[in-house]
């Protein structure tokens, strides 16, 4: 059997195949989340915001333990599970594309991106953004840079969902260094995003008014990205989200430099196209710019 702190130390250490095995067959799994359900009830208030923390890192595989936890007596406790629950995001899953020849680029004279086949080995993509209670376990475990609109060294509450923002090229790399992946290249990201069909939209060649429309009080709203895999028409070929009006993303470039590439949810219908291409000149962190990894181990 696992120890519960061996367990724990691994969760917080990002090494996800090791934790799977280890929550899977070999340690209870109830006993593991039980304990940290309890710590919601301690004294001390940064042991209940760990523990809180950790319930909220849970894998997919915990998912019913948790549901079946019985709360501390008391509203904080109780409060506490329910935010865990309710706000848990779920890990990237991986998107397979194929070794082969792929058509990028467009004709289209702003996309600045001409017509041509690429070559690419199989590789595969998150189906979603870094979000930001991934970053923010980067800077829990890792010492990873805080970004700028955060308070303190946390995101907004409830925002563990909403992809992470205002985070540089080289820290982007760092993070896919923690992560067990990469950043990828700019020819990877759109045919990602397309599949070799060059559609500047995800749902073809024409822009339509076919995204959700902003929420008051919903994240577009209120000035951050919304949650990903939020829309349902902003998904590729590969059922891969958000390459569309979400935020742009860090891709490498041919010379290994890192610019952003896609659209965003700020921007009009002709930059939300993900035939165009990646602008250089963009490399300072932004709110509107994020991250997906390519080949994680």
């Amino acid at each position: 059997m696992v120890p519960i702190q061996l367990l724990l130390s691994m969760l917080l250490a990002n090494e996800a195949p090791q934790r799977r095995d280890a929550l899977i067959g070999v340690s209870p799994i109830e006993e593991f989340v039980a304990q940290l359900v309890s710590a919601l009830a301690a004294p001390n208030r940064q042991v209940r915001l760990d523990a809180q923390h950790d319930l909220l890192a849970l894998p997919e595989e915990a998912e019913g333990v948790l549901a079946a936890a019985k709360a501390p007596s008391g509203f904080e406790p109780a409060a506490a599970l329910d935010y865990a629950r309710q706000h848990r995001p779920r890990p990237p899953r991986a998107c397979r594309i194929e070794a082969g020849s792929f058509r990028v680029g467009s004709s289209f004279p702003a996309d600045n991106n001409p017509p041509r086949d690429v070559v690419l080995g199989a590789y595969t993509i998150d189906d979603i953004e870094v979000s930001s209670f991934e970053w923010w376990r980067f800077v829990r475990t890792a010492k990873g840079a805080v970004p700028a609109n955060w308070r303190g060294d946390r995101h907004a509450y409830g925002a563990e969902r909403v992809p992470v923002g205002l985070v540089s090229p080289d820290e982007a790399r760092r993070f896919a260094g923690w992560a067990r992946g990469r950043l990828p290249t700019t020819d990877e990201w759109e045919v990602a995003a397309h599949s070799g069909d060059p559609r500047p939209y995800p749902w073809g060649q024409q822009f339509m008014t076919v995204l959700r429309a902003p929420e008051f009080g919903s994240w577009r709203s209120g000035g951050l990205p919304p949650e990903s895999a939020r829309d349902p028409a902003d998904r590729s070929p590969c059922g891969a989200y958000d390459f569309c009006a979400s935020v742009a993303e860090w891709v490498v470039l041919p010379d290994g430099t890192v610019a952003s590439r896609g659209g965003n949810f700020r921007v009009t219908k002709e930059l939300l196209r993900m035939t165009r291409a990646a602008d250089p000149r963009s490399i300072r962190p932004r709110e509107i710019i994020g991250l997906r990894l390519a080949d994680r181990r």
